[in-house]
C-alpha cells in the first residue's frame, strides 16, 4: 500500500476503492463489488468514447453535402460512405469467390446504368432542354442561379482524370470536389473487382460507388478495367499522362501540357500501389511530384490539387493551356444549367412542374 501511496496515479484509483470498501455493508470490498467497480470504470470510458463520436458525427453532418462538406476525425471509415448492407456483408462471408462473382456483376450493373444516364442526357432534345429550364428558373434564388450559370460557363472538357482502383472514398470525394472547383467536368474511375480482396476492401469499394453516385455536379463515368477505360480514351483523342516514380518521368514542373495538341486525361493510381501496369504500358507520358522530406508519398488528394495548381498555371492565357474555361459543347452547356436546376429545386417539385406543362424524360432519370 505504501508503495502504490508513492504514484501520484494510483491515488485516485485508493480513492474510488475507499469509497466502494465504505459503502459495502460489511466495509469490505467483495470480489463482486471489485468486479462491479471495473466494470463501472470500463463502462464510463465506452461512454465518454460514444460521446466524442457522435459529437463529431454532429459536427461533420449525416449526409454528403457537396458545397459545404467537412471531413470526420475518421474518414476512412466515414460512415456517410457506406451502404445500408454494407458491413453486415462484410461481417457475415465465408465464401468469398461467390461474393466476388456478385461484386463483379453489382459493378457491370453501375458501369452500364452510368453509361445509360449519360446517353439519356447527351441526347435530350435541345428544345426540352430549353423549356424545362425555363419552367424551373423562377423556382430558384436569383443568386443561386447566377452561381449555376457562372459555374458551368467555366467548366472545360480540354482535361479530365482517371482515378484507378482507389482504396478510399473519402479521399475520391476530396479529389472530385477539388476537380469541380478547378472547372474539371469529366472524371473516370476505374473499379476492377479483383483488385479488391478482404472484408474493409469490399466496404470500402462499396463506399466508392457512393462517393460516384454523390457527385452530382460532375460528368463521372465508371469503368471496369483499366485497360478499356484508356483504349476508350485513346479513341476519343485524349493524350494520357500517369503520374509514376520513374528515372524516365519528369518532373511535373517541366511539363509541357500543351506540346500534345490533344485534349488530355492525367491518370492517379491506387494510394498503395499506385498505378498498375496496364497503364505503364498505355500512357504517353509520365510525370512525378518532386518531394524533398521523410515522407513517401503524397496523399491522393493532395496530389491531385498539386498536379491542378500545376495545370492552372499553364492556363494563364485564353483558350490555350490544359484548363479551358468554358470550353464545353452548347448543348452540354445548357444540359448541364438544367441539371443544376433539377439538382437545386425539390425533387417533388421538379416532377409537379413537369407533369402540369406536359414535359416529358425518360423514366430512368427520374425528373417527370
Amino acid at each position: 500500500m505504501l508503495l502504490l501511496l508513492r504514484s501520484s496515479r494510483a491515488l485516485p484509483f485508493l480513492v474510488r476503492c475507499n469509497r466502494a470498501i465504505t459503502s459495502s455493508p460489511r466495509g469490505m470490498a467483495s470480489k463482486s463489488t471489485s468486479t462491479e467497480l471495473h466494470a463501472n470504470v470500463k463502462s464510463s470510458r465506452a461512454r465518454k468514447r460514444e460521446y466524442e463520436k457522435l459529437n463529431a458525427d454532429e459536427r461533420v453532418g449525416s449526409t454528403l453535402e457537396w458545397e459545404s462538406f467537412d471531413f470526420g476525425s475518421t474518414p476512412k471509415w466515414d460512415k456517410r460512405f457506406d451502404d445500408e448492407d454494407s458491413f453486415h456483408l462484410a461481417s457475415n462471408i465465408e465464401n468469398w469467390k461467390d461474393i466476388e462473382e456478385r461484386e463483379t456483376e453489382e459493378d457491370i450493373a453501375l458501369q452500364k446504368k452510368f453509361e445509360q444516364m449519360h446517353l439519356l442526357w447527351e441526347t435530350l432534345d435541345p428544345k426540352l432542354v430549353d423549356e424545362a429550364t425555363r419552367i424551373l428558373i423562377p423556382f430558384m434564388e436569383e443568386k443561386r442561379w447566377s452561381r449555376i450559370q457562372d459555374v458551368v460557363s467555366k467548366r472545360t472538357q480540354q482535361t479530365r482524370f482517371l482515378f484507378e482502383n482507389p482504396s478510399n472514398p473519402s479521399n475520391v470525394w476530396a479529389c472530385l470536389r477539388t476537380l469541380d472547383s478547378f472547372g474539371i467536368q469529366h472524371v473516370d474511375v476505374v473499379i476492377q473487382s479483383g483488385q479488391y480482396q478482404g472484408k474493409a476492401a469490399l466496404t470500402q469499394k462499396r463506399g466508392m460507388r457512393t462517393a460516384m453516385g454523390s457527385a452530382k455536379w460532375l460528368t463521372i463515368k465508371n469503368h471496369l478495367t483499366t485497360r478499356l477505360a484508356l483504349q476508350k480514351l485513346k479513341e476519343d483523342g485524349y493524350h494520357i499522362y500517369c503520374t509514376n516514380v520513374d528515372p524516365q518521368s519528369k518532373d511535373v514542373r517541366d511539363v509541357d501540357w500543351d506540346r500534345s495538341g490533344k485534349k488530355i486525361c492525367i491518370v492517379m493510381g491506387n494510394e498503395q500501389a499506385g498505378i498498375s501496369d496496364d497503364v505503364k504500358e498505355m500512357a504517353d507520358e509520365s510525370f512525378y511530384l518532386p518531394m524533398v522530406g521523410m515522407a513517401e508519398s503524397f496523399n491522393l488528394s493532395v496530389a491531385t490539387a498539386i498536379t491542378l495548381a500545376h495545370l492552372s498555371a499553364a492556363s494563364s492565357e485564353v483558350g490555350k493551356g490544359p484548363l479551358r474555361s468554358g470550353d464545353l459543347s452548347e448543348q452540354e452547356y445548357k444540359t448541364l444549367l438544367l441539371k443544376g436546376a433539377v439538382n437545386t429545386v425539390k425533387q417533388k417539385f421538379v416532377r409537379a412542374l413537369f407533369r402540369k406543362e406536359g414535359l416529358e424524360f425518360p423514366k430512368e432519370l427520374n425528373i417527370s
